[in-house]
């Protein structure tokens, strides 16, 4: 592969991939180590869900291995091709973010915040696995199905609302509005990806920002561009890809010049680099909560 043009000390991209995966290596096996003692705050977050059949832990954990999950077969696809891919590769990173700043905003802050938060969390994996079983029960194949098999179908969507009252309920009661949170009110205040990404970046160090720059902001604005490509929106490989002229002469007819698009490795490192420090940042604030 190509080395880094930056300056002449810069590491080669072999070298940027070799690092990135063990880190990642050694992120998981830290993440794998953490044993919530019988004391721990954690322990007494676990228990406020017992209702729901939910816990704190398991949805934290479920984030950061998706975030590393995502960093790992980044590194691994980097390794084993000759040249990185123009789109693909970006929207692994932009999951890497998205897991580790919702990890590390559920684990900090005051008991009260970190429940408040979990409390988004579960209300919204609820209601997004609550559509999906309306879409497979809307299925005129599956309303074919014998009538035992829809009513336990049925019985799954009764007890995602009973679950999705409870978490209206706690919120009312840790949130105090002016009136109980209806379904509608309760949607209105909940914490975007965006404002989650960017809070994550606020309290990481280590993001090579520079003097100056906001890391809540870069982050943010890291995250931003990598959703471009989760959506494919042209304007993004723009920035974060190489666009290498074909015919510089613009079409009659459209305008245009013709151009191709290739993986920019020393972009993709960078972004990932910083996905890797807000994963860590959070390990290190579940590892806190995991202890007395």
């Amino acid at each position: 592969m190509a080395e880094s043009t930056d300056t002449a000390s810069s590491p080669s991209i072999d070298d940027g991939i070799g690092w990135l995966e063990d880190q990642t290596i050694a992120a998981l096996k830290r993440l794998q180590s953490i044993k919530a003692t019988d004391t721990a705050p954690v322990r007494g977050d676990d228990a406020f869900f017992h209702p729901i059949k939910r816990n704190f832990q398991q949805d934290v954990v479920q984030c950061l291995y998706s975030a590393i999950d995502s960093l790992r077969f980044l590194a691994w696809s980097m390794k084993t091709h000759d040249a990185p891919f123009p789109y693909a590769q970006a929207s692994l990173i932009r999951t890497a973010i998205n897991g580790g700043s919702t990890a590390l905003w559920m684990v900090s802050g005051s008991t009260e915040e970190r429940r408040a938060r979990a409390l988004e969390f579960k209300y919204n994996d609820l209601r997004s696995h609550r559509k999906w079983l309306n879409l497979l029960a809307a299925e005129p194949v599956n309303q074919a199905r014998p009538s035992d098999e829809m009513a336990k179908v049925a019985g799954m969507q009764a007890t995602f609302d009973q679950r999705i009252d409870w978490i209206l309920q706690e919120a009312t009661t840790l949130l105090a509005p002016p009136a109980p949170f209806s379904n509608k009110k309760y949607t209105e205040q909940l914490a975007t990806e965006s404002s989650i990404v960017q809070f994550a970046g606020s309290l990481v160090t280590g993001l090579d920002a520079g003097e100056g720059w906001n890391t809540g902001q870069l982050l943010l604005q890291t995250w931003q561009l990598l959703s471009g490509y989760s959506h494919a929106r042209p304007w993004a490989s723009a920035y974060g890809s190489k666009h290498v002229i074909v015919d510089d002469v613009p079409d009659s007819k459209t305008g245009t010049i013709q151009v191709t698009v290739e993986g920019n490795p020393d972009r993709l490192l960078d972004y990932a680099f910083r996905a890797l420090r807000v994963v860590e940042a959070a390990i290190g604030g579940f590892e806190q909560v995991c202890n007395t």
